[in-house]
């Protein structure tokens, strides 16, 4: 007997998923995720932080969420967060 795919996680109540592209495109995904209003996270910000970097990258860095100086520049890792990030590398030798 085949196994079934695991069911994807509702959004929270009062919110939707936005439509998810068929395309493996970033550009389709970063405008799904502008479009997304499954949890309160949009209400409050000025624009997604979709994040950026080489899409050949072999390490990512994820956030939990952005931060007030992230939604203001639009980019991760500025705020906070980016600076404790950085002092992290720094102490591990990154090159």
């Amino acid at each position: 007997m085949p196994e079934s795919e695991p069911a994807a996680p509702a959004p929270e109540p009062g919110h939707r998923y936005p439509e998810l592209p068929e395309t493996k495109s970033l550009g389709a995904w970063r405008d799904a995720a502008a479009h997304c209003q499954a949890c309160d996270l949009w209400k409050s910000a000025t624009q997604t932080v979709f994040g950026e970097g080489r899409r050949t990258a072999k390490v990512v860095f994820v956030g939990e969420q952005p931060g007030d100086k992230e939604d203001i520049a639009g980019k991760p890792f500025v705020g906070p967060a980016g600076r404790v990030l950085d002092e992290a590398l720094d102490a591990a030798n990154r090159p």
